[in-house]
């Protein structure tokens, strides 16, 4: 019996091959680079913190700690500017998933058409997962509430290690059902935008044929494991030996201008003369990286855009190495321009 994970696997380097290097295209890859480093961003979920400046009997075992005035204002400045700006990064990401997903898909990389196009899915897309972040958070909030309840001199070694055990295994669970929620999500993007569907009733469809061919998904999902332990060090391996090789030049470069401007300025205006190049050479080796990663990150994409193709044919992804066939006459249609 063969598995549509496993299957996909061959299908995803042959994509790759075809987007990446038939043939090579410098801009291509810088704009997957600029788009997966927007969307590996991913979705925050961030959660206020009350201050209080009213002292509260909380036990003898938690002295009060009381924030001046002064210092009250700008810590709330600080917390609600934070928090719109992982919401911000968040929609970002949000709409890069369906950039990148429609990139590959029509192996023609449209940054801002393709972003404006897909402002209102990531923005739907958004909300799901802010309000998927909120169950969670109430979850754990149930979970947590008989430890804050309970005085702390009641607490006896067995009913601790017993409340450790609880929590441990309560995170465990929702790490589980999260990476399940996630992956259904990851699925359900290619559907909402194929099938012009919501973000909602897409993932009801992954869910339904999920529940028919459960068994597939399983192996998909171990798959998929393998493969992003495989990739992973890969690229780990890879980024090691380029910025050692890049570290190494760039320190005999660093070295020879030291010399150069010792020789024309003193000491302290030396380092302050080489802060620049620093950074600058920092800031390659950093572009350079994420450059080298796109092939990998471009075929795990592939691999779950193949799947979805072999194991839910409703989803009528359209890819660009599939002709496209008439169903009057069988003769092939030329793919539409965009």
């Amino acid at each position: 019996m063969s598995w549509y994970g496993i299957e996909a696997i061959n299908r995803a380097i042959s994509r790759t091959r075809k987007a990446l290097f038939e043939p090579f295209d410098f801009w291509k890859w810088a704009k997957l680079a600029i788009i997966i480093l927007l969307g590996g961003a991913g979705s925050g979920y961030g959660s206020s913190t009350n201050y209080s400046t009213e002292t509260q009997d909380l036990g003898n075992n938690f002295p009060i700690i009381e924030l001046p005035e002064t210092l009250l204002t700008p810590m709330i400045l600080i917390v609600v500017l934070f928090l719109i700006l992982v919401l911000i990064l968040s929609y970002i990401s949000s709409v890069m998933e369906f950039v990148f997903v429609e990139s590959l898909v029509r192996n023609e990389v449209k940054f801002w058409a393709y972003s404006r196009r897909f402002l209102g899915k990531g923005f739907n897309l958004l909300l799901v997962r802010l309000a998927i972040g909120l169950i969670f958070l109430v979850l754990l909030g149930i979970a947590f509430l008989p430890i804050i309840l309970e005085s702390p001199s009641d607490f006896a070694l067995p009913e601790l290690l017993g409340e450790i055990f609880w929590l441990v295994g309560l995170f465990i669970l929702l790490a589980l059902l999260a990476i399940v929620i996630e992956s259904f999500i990851s699925l359900a993007i290619p559907v909402s935008i194929y099938r012009d569907k919501g973000i909602l009733s897409a993932f009801r469809m992954i869910y339904g044929n999920f529940r028919k061919s459960w068994k597939e998904v399983i192996v998909y999902w171990l798959t998929r494991f393998v493969l992003t332990i495989g990739t992973s060090i890969i690229v780990i391996i890879f980024s090691v030996l380029m910025t050692l090789v890049l570290g190494l030049g760039f320190l005999i470069f660093d070295v020879a201008l030291y010399f150069l401007f010792s020789q024309l300025v003193s000491e302290s205006l030396t380092w302050i003369l080489l802060i620049p190049f620093i950074v600058i050479e920092l800031f390659l080796i950093l572009v350079i990286l994420i450059f080298l990663s796109v092939p990998f990150v471009v075929f795990m994409k592939y691999h779950l855009l193949s799947f979805l193709e072999a194991w839910f044919a409703e989803a009528e992804i359209p890819f660009f190495d599939v002709p496209v066939v008439e169903p009057e006459t069988g003769f092939n249609k030329p793919e539409p321009e965009f």
